[in-house]
């Protein structure tokens, strides 16, 4: 995917009466700088100003995403279609569901398919996911694996793979909900993010958002992320333990869209 960079035009001429003393100079309007560009999103990176001025113009306020993070409650709501479990001593390799635990030995998906502990299916093992929480609307549970990478089962759509799920706690709907901001941590420093976009009652990928172009990595935490409208949201990049990072700064992301 090609990366496109805006020019600066060059300043107007300054009338001679400036010079005279009748009227006085004024600043050049800051232009936003293209940093990245596909058929489904354009990426710019903008100054300070222009970020906060539209932050406190903006009426976006955050919905999020209700969840149960108590494991009793959960298998209440999920009996005979989630089973949980613990680890047995000497047992290492299975999961028991006679003993107490934040394991799950059995996920039965809403289309009838089965999902066990032990078996590898794509990029998952049960056995190396423990429970983090449940977010009922969604019918999604949020696991956790080693290094605290993100993991999540979505019953309702059969699915098991988090760079299409999400971390529902990541997410930042538009201004009428067409489109949201998910992600999702993946163990090393800085998180991925992607848009979705709703369809048939809910939310399918409609675009990955890059963290780096031109082999210059950009992108690592997004931060006082918010919406104007349903296609263009604001957010702050930022790097845990190195806030100045050069490339660190603000951004706004405009969506592409055919409708």
């Amino acid at each position: 995917m090609a990366c496109q960079r805006n020019q600066v035009k060059n300043a107007a001429n300054i009338s001679t009466n400036i010079s005279a003393g009748k009227l006085a100079p004024t600043k050049k309007t800051p232009v936003d700088s293209l940093v990245f560009q596909d058929k489904m999103i354009r990426i710019y990176k903008i100054d300070s100003i222009s970020f906060f001025k539209e932050q406190q113009q903006a009426d976006y306020r955050r919905d999020t995403i209700a969840s149960v993070s108590d494991i009793n409650v959960v298998k209440k709501m999920l009996q005979g279609r989630v089973k949980f479990g613990g680890y047995t001593p000497g047992k290492d390799m299975e999961v028991d569901t006679l003993v107490e635990g934040n394991l799950i030995a059995l996920v039965r998906f809403n289309d009838g398919r089965l999902l066990s502990a032990g078996k590898t299916e794509g990029a998952i093992d049960l056995l190396e996911n423990m429970f983090v929480k449940y977010f009922p609307s969604e019918e999604v549970l949020l696991l956790e694996g080693g290094h605290t990478t993100d993991q999540a089962l979505d019953l309702r759509q059969g699915k098991w793979d988090v760079e299409e799920i999400g971390n529902l706690d990541y997410v930042y709907f538009s201004k009428h909900k067409k489109y949201r901001l998910n992600g999702m941590f993946n163990g090393q420093e800085c998180s991925s993010y992607f848009l979705q976009k709703k369809e048939n009652g809910g939310y399918l990928t409609y675009a990955q958002i890059p963290l780096d172009w031109n082999d210059n990595f950009e992108l690592c935490t997004l931060k006082e992320i918010f919406w104007k409208g349903d296609q263009q949201v604001y957010f702050r990049n930022f790097f845990y333990g190195a806030p100045h990072d050069k490339r660190a700064g603000f951004y706004r992301l405009d969506i592409i869209s055919e409708d």
